[in-house]
């Protein structure tokens, strides 16, 4: 018996073995599907839910649902297996970075990493309160029971201005950094006007919005006198782009894309056409542009109230004195804008001008600004300047009745009158560019020709 146990104990042992390999084989192929189910499941909610104070009954619309598309989309993980969370950190007073990161349970070591990093790409150390943070953190795939169950750090961003986003993202050379339009919603929109008292109040009558008006002004402002050339039977049809980000509905980003203004029956027409990102001019039909090297005028468009005049009454003295520049009606605090490029000569007191600035164009041309409230943020005596650039303040400082921006322009240190120096145009189109030009400008003049009359 004992022999017959010991010679049939191999026997046993192998059958038992293939009971074990079997239940195993079946083990493993169950684990292995539902390994595939939960590879597919943290494929599709990689990002994770947002932490938010909004109900998960709200849907996202619009330039919304845009953005939280763009943020998901960037900072999706590498490994497919990787599951992230997104969670939504609105500042609090006097908090700085590394107090967010803390809250957060970031290890001192990577806390430092990532203040350093945004530090030194432009972020600030202490936000401003109410502004919203955006933290990525890669979950741990075992849940440990404790409270520092966020993982590890991968990507932070916050909006810096109504216009850009700043990012950090940690890959395997250290932290990316980035700076990105903000998402916005963009519409085609289209508005005709027949003119019966003046172009800005009966554009307003019929709801265009007064940035397009102002607009429309300045871009035919070297072709005709908006204040005094338009008359009744006058027309003006715009195209525009309405742009709006996600909690600034109510300022809604507009420009012209396309315009046709007839005046005494002559027609002028201009189309938007960048040569470069961001970086666009308005041109006739025939590609030249209606741009000059100066602005026609220091301030967004508004009524002359004194002339250029040899001889003109001094309200102020109570006798007649040449007045050597134009003075345009503004409310106190309307910005000032540099007529041109050029270097600030002076900035500050000047008798009977006031607060005034005087700016350097070129060997040529000299402008100065007077009556000014205040200066723009920067601007001193040496400082470079652009086109249009803030540089001031209206105000009423120096002999002045009352809040106005005093204008004069020097040609070869002499006064001259600013209307009546006609500067060539900048550029027009290069050949190159000629034919996207063209057929950029003829969807834009279909969308306006089609624009009904009002």
């Amino acid at each position: 018996m004992r022999i017959g146990r010991r010679k049939g104990f191999p026997g046993y042992a192998n059958t038992l073995a293939f009971i074990v390999s079997f239940i195993a084989t079946l083990g493993l192929t169950s684990f292995g599907a539902h390994a595939a189910k939960q590879k597919t499941v943290r494929k599709d909610t990689a990002k994770g839910k947002p932490t938010s104070t909004v109900p998960q009954s709200q849907k996202p619309t619009g330039g919304q649902a845009q953005r939280v598309s763009l943020r998901q989309s960037m900072f999706a993980p590498v490994d497919a297996m990787e599951k992230r969370e997104h969670i939504v950190h609105r500042v609090r007073p006097g908090e700085t970075l590394s107090q967010i990161l803390a809250r957060y349970y970031v290890p001192d070591a990577e806390k430092q990493f990532w203040v350093r990093s945004i530090t030194r790409n432009g972020g600030s150390h202490v936000l401003p309160s109410g502004k919203e943070v955006h933290l990525y953190f890669a979950k741990p795939m075992i849940q440990r029971p404790s409270r520092a169950t966020f993982g590890q750090l991968k990507a932070i961003e916050y909006d810096q201005s109504d216009t850009f986003a700043l990012t950090w993202e940690k890959g395997i050379r250290g932290i990316l950094f980035q700076k990105r339009e903000r998402p916005f919603d963009v519409e085609l929109k289209a508005v005709s006007r027949s003119v019966e008292n003046s172009l800005f109040e009966d554009g307003m009558n019929a709801g265009v919005q007064p940035a397009l008006l102002t607009q429309l002004a300045e871009i035919f402002t070297w072709d005709l006198d908006i204040e005094n050339d338009i008359r009744k039977g006058d027309s003006f049809k715009i195209l525009y782009e309405q742009r709006v980000r996600k909690g600034q509905e109510t300022k809604p980003g507009l420009r012209i894309l396309a315009a046709e203004l007839i005046s005494a029956g002559q027609k002028l027409n201009a189309i938007y056409f960048e040569k470069q990102k961001g970086q666009g001019n308005y041109y006739n039909l025939e590609g030249k542009s209606l741009a000059r090297a100066f602005l026609r005028f220091p301030l967004e468009f508004t009524s002359i109230t004194s002339h250029f005049n040899e001889s003109r009454f001094h309200p102020v003295l109570r006798t007649n004195l040449p007045h050597p520049g134009i003075d345009f009606a503004a409310q106190r605090g309307t910005p000032v804008r540099a007529v041109g490029d050029g270097i600030i000569a002076e900035a500050g007191w000047n008798g009977a001008y006031g607060k005034a600035i005087d700016l350097k164009h070129d060997t040529t041309y000299t402008s100065r600004y007077a009556h000014l409230e205040s200066f723009a943020e920067g601007i001193h005596p040496g400082i470079a300047v652009t086109k249009g650039q803030l540089i001031g303040y209206v105000g009423s400082t120096g002999r002045a009745t009352g809040p106005h921006l005093h204008f004069e322009l020097y040609k070869d240190q002499q006064y001259v009158n600013p209307l009546s120096v006609d500067f060539p145009a900048e550029e027009n189109i290069e050949p190159a560019l000629q034919k996207l030009f063209e057929n950029q400008m003829r969807t834009y003049l279909v969308e306006l020709t089609s624009s009904p009359q009002s």
